[in-house]
């Protein structure tokens, strides 16, 4: 039996992300995990875990998970640029895309195009919130939002980046999602292979809805 400390955060905020940046570095070591998979939508999170582990010496496999390319939400960028996935995988990070290959969209932002693929599929039972994310990981993970949008997002980015071929399956990971949502999983390649081993932390009441109405400022 352990007994271990938990961040809960109220709401979701930017500043929450420094500060489960920071208590999730602190407990690599303890923990001894090298292989790391980080969300992507604006690329917050990965600036601030390179910023504060660059005077460390931690040896890091990072993988960054990131929405298809071309993807937007409300005007705003969410999927890493050539050039920037260039410029990453240079520093020996690598880059994993979600595929959205029936322009499925993100419910929340769906353009006309998006809304009519989705519309048409609504006969045979698709369920309307599915996300790329879900397609991808052949799981419905939208349960997951019971504890945090974030929560999803790190159980489906770590079964992504194994379905890939970026971390073996079985590999303990601490996955970073939302704004402030931190796991230390053992990867699979499926949703329920991918095990749940320790909460750093996370957002309470945290799903796409309050994501949207309190900030523009995506994770």
């Amino acid at each position: 039996m352990e007994v271990k400390e938990i961040l809960y955060f109220d709401e979701p905020a930017r500043s929450n992300t420094d500060e489960m940046v920071e208590f999730a570095i602190k407990r690599l070591e303890a923990l001894g995990i090298h292989r790391i998979i980080i969300a992507w939508s604006t690329g917050y999170t990965l600036s601030k875990f390179l910023e504060m582990t660059k005077n460390t010496k931690l040896k890091l496999d990072i993988t960054v998970v990131t929405n298809p390319k071309g993807g937007s939400i409300r005007g705003m960028d969410v999927s890493i640029p050539d050039e920037t996935r260039e410029e990453l995988e240079k520093k020996g990070i690598k880059v994993c895309y979600t595929i959205d290959d029936l322009n499925f969209g993100e419910p929340y932002a769906l353009q006309d195009k998006q809304s009519s693929n989705r519309a048409m599929l609504i006969p045979f039972g698709i369920p309307e919130h599915l996300r790329p994310l879900d397609i991808n990981t052949g799981t419905d993970l939208s349960l997951l939002t019971t504890i945090s949008q974030g929560f999803r997002v790190c159980v489906g980015t770590t079964v992504i980046a194994v379905r890939h071929g970026l971390i073996p399956e079985g590999e303990k990971v601490l996955a970073f999602a939302g704004k402030a949502t931190a796991l230390v999983l053992q990867a699979g390649s499926s949703a329920k292979k991918c095990f749940v081993k320790e909460i750093l932390g996370f957002e309470r009441n945290s799903d796409w809805d309050s994501v949207l109405s309190k900030s523009t400022n995506f994770p």
